[in-house]
């Protein structure tokens, strides 16, 4: 079904047509034939069934859009495959600094505003420009070279440890969102006709908040005169990176930031090991204990791994599980859970070797509205450079803090 705006778009063609068929009657000084007045015909009858279709169509999105406003939810007319495609962040970026977008610049734009319910700054980015899209491909199968906004996205989500580990990605939501959740199962087998029981629903919530993330780069003003995707997609994939690790810092580290959102080891609740549970030197049998400890408290189920730092690499390689019988770390996998090692997980237990285990599900991950890419040329003006911040927002919350536990290895 096509949108209000194509059908649009399709009347303007017909009329085109229509006025091609004169033209050419006028230049050569004649009437219509019977052939041209018969298409001219034909073309009218298009023209009134379209017209027809465009206020049918206008009406469908109206009351989608009076329903959207109720709920929060986000409708668009955009042709997302087709408006990422051809949309250009060298054009957006020239043309926002003479003050005017046009094109398919100017409708992705429009597009961000109305999902922000608002005026945004800079260049305007809807919600699907930067969400995972399938790779298009023609009707014979060939790939469709993939966008530049898909060149931020997969850089985002290649370079993070947080989109490798399964947890809950709830997607774009455009407003503050309650996720209710339940901490305690609450099921009874009960007699044919006996009441049911209250057996105690633990159930509490989370609110997940929009807060703002910036990543920037610095482009020089020749570069910007270049017409090339590679280039774009370049600088834009630089901008993923950024923000791909600024959202892993933040998630591993062993305390929270200040800003943002904040640390999963740090989430109030969280188990953790007193060294006195640890033998010595032995990272074998921690791996193992905090297996245990899990399973004790939530259950071998979910999405369980592990995330540990870097600082004990080298121990984990080398160690083996009890009895020395098959090494502890073998196909990117500890003690036969998926494990992950990274730099942005730093001090999550405090001292020389530190990492947690558990079920990953149980993190809440959320985007919000569209992003923003403003346009700086004062900064950077002394280095002939223009600095491009794209600005995006996101949230994550624990939903159960005793699926993990965090935990430190004492290093012989």
């Amino acid at each position: 079904m096509k949108n209000s705006k194509e059908l649009k778009e399709l009347r303007s063609d017909l009329i085109g047509e229509l006025e091609s068929i004169k033209l050419v009657a006028e230049n050569e000084e004649r009437d219509l034939t019977k052939e041209e007045n018969e298409n001219v015909d034909s073309i009218l009858t298009k023209i009134d069934d379209n017209d027809v279709a465009i206020t049918r169509t206008e009406k469908v999105e109206n009351n989608l859009k009076l329903a959207a406003a109720s709920t929060g939810a986000k409708v668009s007319s955009v042709n997302t495959d087709k408006a990422t495609r051809g949309w250009s962040l060298f054009k957006a970026v020239n043309e926002i600094r003479k003050g005017n977008l046009t094109g398919i610049e100017a409708e992705m734009h429009q597009e961000a505003e109305r999902e922000n319910r608002g005026i945004m700054e800079g260049i305007g980015l809807p919600g699907f420009m930067t969400e995972k899209r399938a790779s298009p491909v023609t009707a014979a199968g060939s790939a469709i070279a993939p966008s530049v906004t898909n060149a931020f996205v997969d850089e985002l989500l290649e370079a993070s440890l947080w989109n490798r580990v399964g947890i809950t990605n709830l997607g774009n939501l455009s407003a503050n969102t309650v996720v209710p959740l339940t901490n305690t199962a609450a099921t009874a087998w009960e007699g044919e006709n006996t009441a049911a029981d209250d057996v105690g629903n633990d159930f509490t919530k989370v609110t997940l908040t929009p807060q703002r993330i910036a990543g920037y780069a610095d482009v020089s003003n020749v570069l910007l005169m270049q017409n090339g995707q590679a280039a774009e997609s370049a600088i834009m994939r630089s901008m993923g990176r950024q923000v791909a690790k600024a959202i892993d810092t933040n998630m591993w580290s062993t305390a929270n930031q200040g800003t943002g959102p904040g640390s999963i080891p740090a989430t109030t609740g969280v188990l953790t090991f007193t060294e006195a549970a640890f033998a010595a030197g032995s990272v074998a049998s921690d791996m193992l204990e905090a297996i245990q400890t899990i399973a004790n408290n939530h259950g071998l189920d979910g999405n369980l791994g592990f995330v540990n730092s870097f600082t004990g690499y080298s121990a984990v390689k080398q160690a083996s599980l009890v009895g020395s019988v098959s090494p502890l770390y073998q196909d990117d996998r500890l003690a036969g859970y998926p494990g992950w090692f990274s730099g942005a997980a730093t001090g999550i237990a405090g001292t020389s070797f530190d990492g947690m285990f558990g079920d990953f599900s149980q993190i809440q991950f959320a985007s919000f509205g569209p992003s923003s890419i403003l346009v700086d040329n004062m900064t950077q003006a002394i280095n002939n450079e223009v600095r491009l911040v794209l600005n995006q927002h996101y949230d994550w919350k624990l939903a159960r803090a005793a699926a993990f536990v965090k935990y430190t290895t004492l290093l012989a």
